[in-house]
């Protein structure tokens, strides 16, 4: 077969991955199976003029994906597409760091033992059952394909973290081996495409469009791995390559002085018996929830053991009087935050604590007698809402939210 290379349209692009914790790194195509695509159904020997496809010819593909991020990477709502099928991965799987799963092509049986001839093709695999996953929904085609790894956020959304895709102006020469099952050792004669930027491009040679590296095969195994990167900053990538734009201006005055509607009322606790002699203290809160007031209940000589709260007005008059800017942070502030504080805060606040969306720290401040302000930076962490805790001296709380963009 001769192909006419001037008029093929040549790209070096092939495999990609976009910020992605996940990475197809190899892909079996051209199986050494029967060629023969379409084959007539025959009843008694007799032919229908019904034609069916011959799925035995596609035994052999897989897909190979690699985790290159520090933390175990749970399957569920990831998928597997072609031009015309999409398999979901098993959503209890997981994938660890550095390690490879293969997603082959099986015709699935239903009944125990579930077993597949794709460790007999493949004799590297042997005994790695739990790092394969069988599947018959993805069927690639050897002429042309485009093969999609990606995410979907509960099935509103999708992001494709990894693609490859091969073009060729002719269907590729057949390559199929009678009885192939009985020599396994064929399939490794049969170049795969692989991930490797640092590799001699080959495709050329043989008019894939996309320039695809090609090698023997080598499935659970890679000739070259991505360097591990950290699981936070590849998903913080997610975010900021995908989210950036989206504006909250509209709701900023919302989200940032959002209060919880919800009173407490005042409570007083006094012991529950009449003999005092072993109950000595009593409790008072606030319509906040916050205790005031730790008493003896005896009436002798009673002091309180923390200092009175302060009033309601008193609290919105402190919190009215600490100030946070730039709020909402974003890029452009380089994800800087100050907070001041003076007038009613003053020398009231006796630590400053901020946290994010799952109540993980992300800085803390104690200000000494007379501080009147700090800034710390959000720029490692992802976007969205988080909680700034101010503790005064009573031990009450104050909280005012920060959103980042």
């Amino acid at each position: 077969m001769k192909l006419n290379y001037l008029l093929i349209s040549f790209f070096l692009f092939f495999f990609n991955h976009i910020s992605s914790q996940l990475l197809i790194t190899e892909v079996y195509v051209n199986t050494p199976f029967n060629e023969k695509l379409w084959f007539e159904k025959k009843e008694n020997g007799i032919p229908t003029g019904e034609f069916l496809l011959a799925n035995k010819h596609h035994r052999g593909e897989f897909i190979e994906i690699y985790n290159y991020s520090d933390k175990d990477v749970h399957l569920q709502n990831w998928f597997i597409q072609d031009y015309i099928g999409v398999f979901w991965l098993p959503a209890d799987k997981i994938i660890k760091p550095g390690q490879f799963l293969v997603i082959a092509y099986s015709t699935l049986q239903t009944q125990p033992p579930y077993l597949t001839e794709f460790p007999a093709l493949f004799p590297t695999t042997v005994g790695k059952d739990d790092q394969i996953i069988l599947q018959d929904r993805i069927i690639l085609r050897n002429k042309h394909e485009n093969l999609k790894l990606g995410y979907s956020f509960n099935g509103f959304a999708s992001l494709i973290k990894s693609e490859v895709k091969w073009e060729y102006q002719e269907e590729p020469p057949t390559n199929f081996t009678a009885d192939v099952w009985t020599t396994p050792d064929v399939f490794y004669t049969v170049k795969s495409i692989q991930y490797n930027p640092n590799g001699n491009q080959s495709g050329i040679n043989d008019g894939d469009y996309y320039n695809n590296y090609k090698a023997t095969p080598n499935p659970l195994e890679a000739t070259y791995k991505p360097p591990t990167q950290s699981y936070e900053s590849l998903v913080l990538n997610d975010y900021q390559n995908n989210y950036a734009y989206l504006d909250w201006t509209d709701n900023v005055s919302d989200l940032v002085d959002k209060k919880c509607d919800i009173l407490i009322d005042k409570v007083s606790q006094p012991p529950n018996s009449s003999d005092l002699t072993n109950y000595k203290n009593c409790f008072s809160y606030d319509e906040m929830g916050n205790m005031t007031i730790i008493s003896n209940c005896d009436g002798a000589g009673s002091e309180p053991t923390l200092p009175n709260g302060y009033s309601v007005d008193e609290l919105e008059a402190i919190k009215n009087s600490i100030l946070i800017s730039p709020n909402p942070t974003k890029a452009s502030d380089s994800y800087n935050v100050t907070i001041t504080w003076s007038g009613p805060a003053m020398n009231k606040i006796n630590n400053i604590q901020i946290f994010n969306s799952v109540g993980s720290p992300v800085y803390g401040f104690a200000p000494a007698t007379g501080i009147t302000t700090t800034t710390f930076n959000l720029q490692n962490q992802l976007p969205g809402s988080f909680i700034a805790n101010f503790v005064l001296t009573t031990g009450q709380v104050i909280s005012k939210n920060i959103l980042k963009w």
